[in-house]
């Protein structure tokens, strides 16, 4: 049970504090409030920014390309909605699909793996559903795409907090003491 409570944590907090988290666990016994407060601070360890290897340059990169991609996976997703979507219409949501799929691996690159991972995951899920891959009569399925721009709204407004607040975090560079 100990282990999987580590196991709560990313790796990179596994492999710095894990050991010791563990041995301080197995020195107590496991309460609710126990459980509670390790779950609280795997929770906190992973939004931790200090983690994230993403720059004041990349944060807005990612801003403004999330945003383009948003406009036109917008644009060419009201018309599929509709049901009157053109070539043009298929394609501005393909090629936003891959500006996501790009932006999830960047994000992979920087060290916000779940994030990134959830982009590349719904990046395909776009791709096939407005394919009509996904499900036979996908006309009348338009969840996974609504999950998605959703998703891909939140992702902008996150790459913005990362460009106006994230990278500045005063948490990511501790202060020297005196």
């Amino acid at each position: 049970m100990r282990a999987l409570l580590v196991g709560l944590f990313p790796s990179w907090w596994r492999r710095r504090h894990g050991p010791a988290y563990r041995a301080m666990l197995d020195s107590a016994p496991l309460t609710l409030p126990i459980l509670i407060g390790v779950v609280r601070a795997a929770g906190r360890a992973w939004v931790d920014p200090r983690q994230g290897r993403l720059t004041m340059r990349v944060a807005v990169e990612l801003t403004v390309l999330t945003l383009a991609a948003m406009i036109c996976f917008l644009a060419g997703w009201t018309s599929l909605y509709k049901q009157t979507g053109t070539d043009v219409d298929w394609r501005l949501v393909q090629a936003a699909a891959m500006a996501y799929a790009v932006t999830g691996a960047v994000l992979v690159a920087r060290g916000h793996r779940f994030v990134g991972r959830v982009t590349l995951v719904l990046a395909a899920t776009a791709f096939v559903w407005q394919m009509s891959i996904g499900v036979p009569g996908w006309r009348s399925s338009m969840g996974p795409l609504q999950v998605c721009i959703i998703w891909f709204m939140a992702l902008s407004c996150w790459c913005a907090w990362w460009a106006a607040y994230g990278v500045h975090d005063p948490r990511r560079r501790p202060r020297q003491a005196g």
